[in-house]
């Protein structure tokens, strides 16, 4: 009877919910990681600490990992990661589309606070 169970959830194409939030946006010119994300994944699982990286070859997302020393060296081993491509893609496109979101609307709020200080008139007579 387990094994019925588990072939029906195997066999089902819907895939849960992916509700990603931004937890903090990184300003550092210097620093490669441009936010960290969380993940809650069908109001089930919560994932912490993923990130987003910029690379040579663009935006990527990178999982939270442990690192341990492997013969002398540093190596990494996510903690977390999708197993199928799929979910891989659906994970990675929402965080990235959260990420640019987010970037958008800094932008915009940016803007809107230059427009204001252009407009004010108080602010132009302090100076």
């Amino acid at each position: 009877m387990a094994n019925s169970k588990t072939e029906s959830r195997q066999n089902r194409q819907d895939h849960p919910t992916i509700a990603i939030r931004i937890d903090r946006m990184m300003d550092r010119e210097d620093s490669k990681v441009k936010a960290y994300a969380s993940a809650n994944i069908g109001g089930v699982f919560a994932v912490h600490g993923i990130r987003v990286v910029d690379s040579q070859k663009g935006l990527f997302v990178q999982m939270p990992q442990r690192s341990y020393q492997k013969n002398g060296r540093t190596a990494y081993e996510d903690i977390f990661h999708p197993v199928t491509a799929d979910s891989r893609q659906e994970l990675y496109g929402a965080v990235l589309s959260a990420y640019e979101q987010r970037l958008h609307m800094e932008e915009d709020e940016a803007q809107e606070f230059d427009e204001t200080e252009e407009e004010d008139p108080a602010f132009e007579q302090s100076m």
